[in-house]
Order: structure tokens, then C-alpha cells, then sequence
């Protein structure tokens, strides 16, 4: 059980070409982060016990048929014991099947979970600089409002308004603070750390644009995989056993509602193919969505960046103030903030397209 859960999660590095593992214990990467989650998590180590629990049951199932129907071959009735029987031994199978691909989808859910908030505390660190920044910016202003304000040059108004954009400017950065906070406790609950941690983030993320040949292959592929889909395909197959059993339940069932079943089985799948359908299409959409934004951002932080150099050049010869200089160290900040989150916005959509059911799960629970 385990070797797949580690050929994924190595799988998954390879995918975003993630750091080795951290050498210090105040460091963290993703690497380390999804292990820590695979080991901590509560809902997998249930998950695990429901495979064996109910693999059980259809032990038991199977030492109690007797007798094998076979499906469309049905001439008259098997008897009330072999039907149910056979039931009890195909709903068992099923549970069984199932339990080993809920637990697959829960290992997907918790990756992409870790990954998410692991790239939450990064965007929060980013925001949280910029607030520096802006905090800085703000004290400079109002230094510059209570001199001209000494000297007669800045009318009062002017320096109340600098001295309320600094109260502002220091609130935001507190706040941004917490935001860090919150994303490391949402972190740190995920993998089981202390609430109070604070590791470094080793790993980066590396923008690499989706690269999908055919839309329609890859919705079909993740139906193929989705184990909501599977189950509601698996669960046909079962109704149609009872459609031919008159005491598949165990009691009698008329004809009518057999079929009944049947045909809300099949409503069931058409239903949940359509949804997994939509959300594969959805993050795919969102993910062009921000590649296309993404040109944009980078090329306003190279302008940004340009525009900095050259106004630190001015500075060092007295040709600029200093309020010029950080203005422009703010432009560059804001312009990687707003690329940092954009690349782990894409990297997320990127996971959620190849299993949308893991961000289905994720939301969910």
C-alpha cells in the first residue's frame, strides 16, 4: 500500500522539480511537508483500516456463495438464499474496491492540500514584505510632511492626511502579520508541527506552462481515473444484477422498481461524469487563464526592476530624493507579490486539472 503513495509523492517532485530534503530541521520542503502529511494524517490511517476492514467482509461474503448466476443468462429464479447471497457478496466486492480508491483519492486530496498551503505561506511571506515596504514608504511621506510642515511648505491638511496613511500602512502590516501566521498554522495542523513553527520554505516554484495535445483526451482520461466515476459505474453494474433478481435485497422487489434502480444508476453516473467533466474543464480554462496573464506580470516586474536600477543610479549622485528610491523599490515589490502568487496559482490549477476529484475531495472535506 504504501509504494504507490511514495511513487506519487516522487512523481510529484519530479513535476515541479522540487529541492532534496532539508538539512536543518528549521527548514521544510514540499518534499518533506507531503511525507509529514502521508504520516500524520488521521484520515488515511482510517482510510487504510476501512481497506482491511471491509476486505473482511467480503471474505466472509465469498465463503457463502455457493453458487454462481450469471448475468443475462437469468431463466427463472435462482432461489431467495443464492440471490441474496450474491448480493451481499457483489455489494461487499464493491465496498471493498471502493474503500481502496477512496483511499487513493484521500492521498490525492492531502497532496494537493499540503501543496496549497505550503504555497499559502509563500504568497503570505510575499505580502507581507510588501506591507514592509509599504510601511517603510508611508514613514518616509510623513517624515517629509512634518519638515515641510516645520518649514511653512506643507499645509497642515497635507500632514494629517501623511500621518493617517502611516497608521494605515503599519495596520496593513500587522495584519499581513497574521495572514503569515494563519498560513503557517494551517501549514503546520496539515503535517503535524507545532503550532508555533516557523520553518524556511526551501522549495521554489517553477512556472512551465500546461501542455495538453487534446482537451477531450484529458477530460477522458481523468473520467477513466476519477474513483467518483468509478463508483457510479461500479454501482450500474450492480443494479443490473438486481434488475434480474426478484430477491437480490433479500425480500422481494417488483420488476418495475428493479428497473427503476437501475435507470437512477444510470442518472447517478451520467451525473457525476458530467461534473468531474466541468471540473477538469474548469481548471484547465483558469490555468490558460493565468498564462496568459502571466507574460504581463513579468514584463511589469522587469519594467519595474529597470526603473529602480535606474533610480538608485540617480540617488547615489543626488540626483533623486529618497522617497523616489523607495517608491520605486515598492513598484518592484508589488510586481513580484503579484507574480509570485499568479506561479502558484498556476502551479495548483496544474495538480488540480491532471486529479480534479483530489480538489473536489479537498474542498469537501
Amino acid at each position: 500500500m504504501k509504494r504507490w503513495v511514495i511513487a506519487l509523492v516522487l512523481a510529484l517532485l519530479v513535476f515541479f522539480g522540487t529541492a532534496g530534503t532539508a538539512a536543518a530541521k528549521d527548514t521544510l520542503s514540499l518534499d518533506e511537508a507531503i511525507k509529514l502529511a502521508l504520516d500524520y494524517d488521521k484520515g488515511l490511517k482510517k482510510a487504510e483500516a476501512e481497506i482491511e476492514r471491509t476486505k473482511a467482509i467480503r471474505d466472509d461474503a465469498q465463503e457463502d456463495v455457493q453458487f454462481t448466476p450469471v448475468q443475462g443468462g437469468y431463466s427463472g429464479p435462482y432461489g431467495p438464499q443464492i440471490e441474496a447471497s450474491w448480493n451481499k457478496l457483489l455489494s461487499a466486492d464493491l465496498a471493498w474496491r471502493a474503500s481502496k480508491k477512496d483511499y487513493e483519492a484521500k492521498v490525492d486530496a492531502l497532496v494537493l492540500d499540503v501543496c496549497k498551503k505550503y504555497w499559502d505561506v509563500q504568497v503570505a511571506q510575499s505580502k507581507l514584505l510588501l506591507q514592509e515596504k509599504l510601511k517603510e514608504q508611508a514613514l518616509i511621506n510623513l517624515q517629509n510632511a512634518r519638515a515641510g510642515a516645520a518649514a511653512g511648505t506643507v499645509a497642515p491638511s497635507m500632514l494629517v492626511i501623511a500621518e493617517a496613511q502611516y497608521e494605515q500602512a503599519v495596520k496593513n502590516y500587522e495584519q499581513a502579520k497574521h495572514a503569515l501566521g494563519d498560513a503557517y498554522n494551517a501549514l503546520n495542523q496539515a503535517i503535524g508541527l507545532d503550532a508555533a513553527a516557523r520553518p524556511e520554505l526551501t522549495d521554489d516554484v517553477k512556472f512551465e506552462p500546461l501542455q495538453v495535445d487534446s482537451l477531450d483526451s484529458a477530460v477522458s482520461r481523468a473520467l477513466e481515473k476519477a474513483p467518483t466515476v468509478w463508483k457510479a459505474r461500479q454501482n450500474i453494474d450492480l443494479k443490473r444484477w438486481a434488475a434480474d433478481m426478484m430477491y437480490f435485497t433479500g425480500s422481494y422487489t417488483p420488476y418495475d422498481a428493479r428497473q427503476k434502480e437501475l435507470e437512477q444508476a444510470e442518472l447517478d453516473y451520467a451525473t457525476v461524469q458530467e461534473l468531474m467533466a466541468k471540473a477538469t474543464r474548469t481548471a484547465y480554462y483558469q490555468a490558460k487563464q493565468v498564462e496568459e496573464g502571466y507574460a504581463a506580470a513579468l514584463e511589469a516586474l522587469k519594467m519595474a526592476e529597470e526603473k529602480l536600477r535606474v533610480e538608485r543610479a540617480k540617488y547615489e549622485v543626488g540626483m533623486s530624493t529618497k522617497a523616489d528610491l523607495v517608491s520605486a523599490e515598492v513598484s518592484v515589490v508589488q510586481a513580484r507579490q503579484t507574480l509570485d502568487q499568479l506561479v502558484r496559482n498556476h502551479a495548483y490549477l496544474k495538480l488540480a486539472f491532471e486529479k480534479p476529484w483530489a480538489m473536489s475531495a479537498g474542498s469537501s472535506s
